[in-house]
């Protein structure tokens, strides 16, 4: 069986935070005999993630969003790494999104039939949040369907800690969260994807 393509994108700003280590902890359960892994740091890129035109025209060519368009025709699974803030993806991936995921190159539009450019991919969500799981399952909803699933990458796994920097959230609770998500890299069974779409 040919090796697999892991893409883990960390979309929390804060090197430091609890969903950096999230992120390790994925990229560490990964059987490393079975799938090749990158990871994007947003928040230790040099990149403008602000979309300065809107629609109306390019931005100039920038080499993080390249690499990162490079990345994603690579993966085989893609990796969210995120909290919810404010019932939203933080900026910096809010961002990286509508930098990245263009027109052209993550879909296309045939009259009023989307072309999904990405399809065959699939993706893991892992999502932190204040609220309860269930209140943040708006956002993943949003990330899950008009986001990933809009580009053809179908979401296979969902994982969310909820009640954060709360009373329930105790470092055991923290570190029993982090090993799930170390289990769930562990398991994972990523196809190989079919041939890409037309471009």
């Amino acid at each position: 069986m040919s090796r697999q393509h892991v893409l883990v994108v960390l979309g929390h700003p804060d090197r430091l935070s609890y969903c950096a280590a999230l992120a390790d902890a994925y990229v560490a359960g990964l059987d490393t005999d079975r799938y090749d892994v990158e990871v994007l740091r947003l928040g230790q890129l040099d990149f403008d993630p602000v979309l300065r035109f809107g629609y109306r025209e390019r931005m100039p060519a920038d080499p993080v969003v390249d690499r990162s368009q490079e990345l994603l025709l690579w993966a085989d699974h893609v990796v969210l790494v995120f909290p919810v803030w404010w019932s939203q993806m933080p900026g910096l991936l809010k961002g990286w999104v509508d930098r990245v995921l263009v027109a052209g190159f993550a879909y296309s539009m045939n009259g009023l039939r989307t072309v999904r450019l990405l399809r065959g991919r699939t993706a893991t969500l892992v999502v932190t949040a204040q609220a309860p799981a269930s209140i943040a399952g708006s956002t993943v909803r949003l990330v899950r369907r008009k986001v990933m699933g809009f580009c053809g990458i179908k979401t296979t796994q969902v994982l969310t800690h909820g009640w954060m920097t709360t009373s329930r959230d105790t470092p055991e609770r923290r570190e029993r969260f982090r090993s799930k998500v170390g289990q769930a890299a562990a398991r994972l069974d990523a196809r190989s994807r079919p041939a890409p779409a037309d471009r």
